[in-house]
């Protein structure tokens, strides 16, 4: 449906976009030129009647607004649109790891592709020529369900996925302390980690163990950015991964690589920071195009994985790089570059990306608040909604359910995906917890559980043993059924069965 004999360049001058195609897809590069350029706009003329239905995705985490809509769109879809006639499932989007940010508009007699190849929120002052990004059409097979079609849609755009070759399960501290922990409470909460995890059948991988935020010295409830160094009740961030180890858990840790207290870290250069501070916290944000940051950041992540952290979780790099504009259609404000001004902001974060992941040499990165198009094929595990909680039960439900129906078809096609946590706390129902966590122990996505102490009931905890002995079995699969009608499904099909399930709190 998208080919060369439907489409015209809008922007810039048609001089200075090259289109190539082959019999799936269209490449579209654009060549230097004495001025920095800002947009590429290409446009298919087509009817777009058909579209019944159009599901959009987004650039970063999903924020519990993921749906089924009829046009017309509330913004530009990002990176890729799903549309439904009635009978076939149509997927309009680019490959994964493209050098631009990439939107589709929809109008009545065609579709426009945005290319924001900006640096910065200037424009890019190319060298060479640059592969915006390459096409992807996809229409589905007879009898084939929306969902199955988003899932093969994404395996068609993935230039490459990677995953891991185990289950991805295992407790993080933060919904039940929000940073208030202790080196007693994390080995705690990695006994019980454990406990649960101890019907798994012989030979399976072990749970992780995350520590979150609240481990570094520096940290206060208005800041949670580097230098990162261990207060002192942690003392030994080392002697804590053995002791989690020795416990039966493998250890995770939580970082945010991309802010620093620049009065503590005078080994950093001044010209290493970002121009853009848009960030609305103490500290300063670094800039990732310059030697002294990636230096930075290369010895922060490869000294937690040399600690013997074996999953990174690595958080704030949308925000920090792009400013509080990073998931709106603009992205980012006006007037600000890297100091690499030969590369786009896609490329940015791509570089970032692949630098953090070699960095941890062996260890699981997960990138929670990252921009997923770009990450897949480097990370493993991508967190694919914003964060659910320990306090509100229906942010929770709006979140993670409304993330794991609406994302996990990204699920081994991208990456790993990660709905968050189920939240088991005295402030929200254990019992719709439990619910949540069932889906995702079926979904063969990734499965993480906060647990305050003494929450879990002997009843609950064997549910859960359950849950955890399932997610390192193969072969489970999760499809909401009722995804076109609501944000938050309650019928899903999951191991061999249909589930129905009720996400409203009961009435205290």
């Amino acid at each position: 449906m998208l080919t060369l004999n439907h489409l015209h360049v809008i922007e810039p001058h048609e001089d200075l976009v090259r289109i190539e195609s082959n019999e799936r897809n269209i490449r579209i590069t654009l060549l230097p030129s004495a001025e920095p350029i800002k947009l590429v706009r290409v446009k298919w003329s087509l009817d777009t009647s058909f579209m019944q239905k159009v599901m959009p995705d987004t650039w970063g985490v999903a924020l519990a607004d993921m749906k089924w809509h009829t046009l017309p769109l509330p913004h530009p879809a990002q990176w890729y649109f799903a549309a439904y006639d009635g009978k076939y499932t149509h997927g309009f989007g680019v490959k994964t790891g493209c050098n631009s940010f990439c939107s589709w508009e929809i109008e009545a007699d065609g579709v426009v592709l945005n290319c924001d190849v900006r640096n910065g929120g200037e424009g890019v002052t190319l060298t060479e020529p640059l592969l915006c990004a390459e096409t992807v059409y996809y229409k589905s097979e007879d009898g084939q369900t929306p969902y199955a079609a988003c899932h093969a849609f994404c395996r068609l755009m993935s230039t490459k996925s990677s995953y891991p070759d185990r289950p991805i399960y295992g407790f993080n501290t933060w919904y039940y302390t929000y940073g208030n922990i202790t080196r007693a409470s994390v080995l705690e909460d990695a006994r019980l980690c454990a406990r649960l995890a101890s019907k798994i059948d012989e030979g399976a991988p072990r749970p992780f163990m995350v520590i979150d935020d609240g481990w570094n010295k520096h940290g206060t409830s208005e800041y949670n950015g580097g230098p990162f160094v261990p207060n002192d009740d942690f003392a030994d961030m080392a002697e804590v991964a053995k002791e989690i180890s020795a416990i039966g858990c493998e250890p995770g840790i939580w970082v945010r690589p991309l802010l620093v207290l620049d009065e503590l870290c005078p080994e950093i250069p001044e010209d290493c920071y970002s121009e853009n501070q848009d960030h609305k916290c103490p500290g300063k944000v670094l800039d990732p195009t310059t030697p002294g940051a990636q230096k930075y950041i290369r010895e922060l992540i490869s000294s937690l994985a040399n600690s013997g952290y074996r999953l990174i979780k690595h958080d704030f790099t949308c925000p920090d790089l792009m400013g509080f504009d990073f998931l709106k259609p603009n992205l980012t404000r006006e007037g600000w570059h890297w100091k690499d001004r030969t590369k786009t902001n896609a490329q940015v974060c791509k570089e970032l990306y692949t630098l953090i992941q070699e960095a941890a040499g062996g260890a699981y990165i997960i990138g929670c608040n990252i921009y997923n198009h770009l990450a897949a094929g480097i990370h493993d595990i991508v967190r694919s909604g914003c964060d659910t909680s320990g306090h509100h039960w229906e942010i929770t439900r709006d979140y993670g359910i409304n993330t794991l129906a609406f994302r996990t078809y990204q699920n081994k096609a991208f990456f790993m995906t990660d709905a968050d946590c189920a939240a088991f706390t005295d402030r929200v129902p254990v019992d719709l917890n439990l619910q949540f966590s069932e889906l995702l122990s079926i979904s063969d996505s990734a499965f993480f559980i906060s647990a305050a102490p003494g929450i879990l009931s002997d009843e609950d905890e064997a549910r859960l043993m359950d849950m955890f002995r399932r997610i390192t079995r193969p072969g489970s699969d999760l499809e909401p059924l009722d995804w076109q009608e609501r944000m938050v499904p309650e019928q899903f099909f999951g191991d061999g069965q249909i589930r129905q399930y009720s996400w409203d709190e009961s009435p205290k």
